[in-house]
């Protein structure tokens, strides 16, 4: 695809160059062969979720896209240590865009299912989907007085949200609202790790977020979490 992208771009430059008398301009060559590769690789796998932007700045997203069958093999859910839990979160459309859903499993060291959730959020970009998941996680983790004090896990399958969640410095300042709440909940616990996941090791959470997207209202569930608070779930 890199090679289609590159030949196509140069032959436009061609073109612009002898028909047009237009100086070249290698900068801005640069950044519509990215433009192009990024498009093409988004009508072939709907799911790659890095921006021209994204791989101007860094090729790690283009690398782990096109190794994905290699880094992927044998992909497991794995628990979380003693006495931490860990939430594995999800987000996802019908069409790009369209309806969204998002959707989320809490489980302990054991391996216990505590907590799900499954749930409608309207039309949004993909990269804001997995953002508002990882965010309700939070704002549930926080409801339930079970889990305050304790070591949080989050784990999703958007590096970029991840990476926006580990570094306050990358992220976009339009979903401010959003990154505030979650930073004022995390005072909740005694300590919220967020870490990335392939899609292969979060199964329960994308199957709630497909039932999300056709979701008139929200599903909400606590099992033990909610005897052990005196809560309902």
């Amino acid at each position: 695809m890199l090679f289609f992208s590159v030949a196509w771009s140069m032959w436009l430059l061609r073109n612009d160059v002898i028909f047009k008398q237009k100086i070249p301009n290698y900068d801005t060559m640069l950044f519509l062969i990215v433009t192009r590769l990024c498009l093409w690789l988004k009508a072939i796998e709907p799911d790659f979720p890095y921006s021209s932007s994204d791989l101007l700045r860094s090729a790690e997203g283009l690398i782990r896209c096109t190794n994905s069958q290699t880094l992927r093999t044998g992909v497991m859910w794995s628990p979380p240590m003693t006495n931490r839990f860990k939430w594995n979160v999800d987000g996802s459309s019908i069409e790009k865009p369209g309806p969204c859903g998002i959707g989320g499993v809490l489980r302990n060291h054991h391996e216990i299912l505590l907590g799900i959730f499954s749930l409608s959020v309207g039309i949004l970009d993909s990269n804001i989907v997995e953002l508002r998941a990882v965010v309700k996680a939070i704002e549930l983790s926080a409801s339930n007085c079970f889990l305050h004090h304790k070591h949080i896990i989050i784990e999703s399958d958007s590096a970029n949200v991840i990476s926006w969640m580990n570094n306050p410095h990358n992220r976009p300042w339009i979903h401010h609202k959003l990154f505030s709440s979650a930073q004022r909940l995390a005072s909740c616990f005694d300590s919220i790790t967020y870490t990335h996941s392939y899609r292969e090791s979060n199964h329960m959470a994308d199957h709630l977020t497909k039932q999300g997207v056709h979701r008139i209202s929200d599903f909400v569930a606590w099992l033990w979490l909610s005897a052990a608070c005196g809560i309902l779930g």
